[in-house]
Parts: structure tokens; C-alpha cells; sequence
């Protein structure tokens, strides 16, 4: 979400989500030479947004489901598990106290997402054990998934990874890509 909102200037939506595949898809038929490809399932992986009520250091009581960035994520979230041929893979958000924003000298919470990585790691294993497709897109810029995407390629399953412009991808994560988009 966070990429997605620094490329197109807002978070996104549920009318978002069919042209962003679309052109994925557009992409990934521009690498072959034969036949039209049918997309089997996207997998969608986050945490539920954080919506419970904490203390700030400064003593400010703060409601975190009544903020507007809970409201919109719930209700993409909400709105994409209607999606046709859409997993959504749910993570834990986990809340670890306040850090200090280096650039106004503000609390702000510290969020860690938990068993997102794995939870993708393990669908790209089963999609390549089970052959269930042949061509794999990685949207994500993570060098965490490496290892999944050598397990997938060693299984014989094409890699296409799309970085969303990001310029600073780790080169073996590219290197473990058959095709970058």
C-alpha cells in the first residue's frame, strides 16, 4: 500500500485494483511470443489495520480504529475480499510502543507486521509443488523473498518480478527474477 500511495499520489482503492492488474498482466504478455495468459488467483498479502486505544509518552489517549487511515485500509480490505479470483493472506500488526520521528521530533507508533513473509513464501511454494501455474508475478521489492522465488524457479515456474519503480532493489533480488517488469 505504502509503494502503491508514493507512485500514484493516494492510497488505493477497489477501482484501483483492476488496472493495476491489468497492466501487470499487459506487461508480463509483453516477455512471450505464444498464447494469451489466464490469471489464476492474486494473492494479496497485508495485516488488518491497528485499531485498538494507546497512550502516546505524552499522556494523549489515542484511538487508532477512529483514525481516517484504519477507516480507508478496513474498507479496501473489506472491499477486496469481494474481488473476484482474490486471497486475501491476513498478518499480525503488532504494536511495539513509540518511537521518536526524526523529522519533527513527534511520538508515532511503532508497527511490526508479523507472518506476512512467510505466509507469501509458503503460497509460492505450493503454487510451484502443486504446478499449479506456470508463471509467478512478485509485486514486492523485499529481498526476503529470494529464497521462495529460487525454490519456484527450480520447480520450473517463470519469475516476473514487478519492483513498482522502487530504485533501490537489492541486485539479487533482480537476479533471482527471470523477468523484471
Amino acid at each position: 500500500m505504502r509503494r502503491f500511495k508514493e507512485l500514484y499520489s493516494h492510497t488505493p482503492k477497489i477501482k484501483d485494483v483492476q488496472p493495476f492488474l491489468d497492466n501487470t498482466l499487459d506487461k508480463v504478455q509483453k516477455t512471450t511470443e505464444v498464447g494469451k495468459d489466464v490469471l489464476f488467483r492474486t494473492f494479496y498479502y497485508d495485516c488488518q489495520p491497528y485499531g485498538e486505544i494507546q497512550k502516546d509518552p505524552n499522556g494523549r489517549i489515542i484511538d487508532f480504529s477512529s483514525l481516517p487511515r484504519y477507516k480507508a485500509a478496513s474498507l479496501f480490505q473489506k472491499e477486496l475480499k469481494m474481488f473476484p479470483q482474490m486471497a486475501i493472506r491476513f498478518g499480525e500488526l503488532s504494536f511495539n510502543g513509540w518511537k521518536v520521528n526524526p523529522g519533527s521530533n513527534k511520538y508515532i507508533p511503532d508497527f511490526k507486521q508479523k507472518s506476512v513473509d512467510i505466509k507469501m513464501g509458503l503460497d509460492i511454494a505450493w503454487l510451484a509443488t502443486k504446478k499449479v501455474v506456470d508463471k509467478l508475478v512478485i509485486v514486492a521489492g523485499d529481498s526476503d523473498f529470494i529464497t521462495p522465488m529460487k525454490f519456484a524457479r527450480k520447480e520450473g515456474l517463470l519469475i516476473y518480478l514487478d519492483c513498482m519503480k522502487q530504485s533501490q532493489i537489492k541486485l539479487s533480488l533482480k537476479e533471482h527474477a527471470d523477468f523484471l517488469l
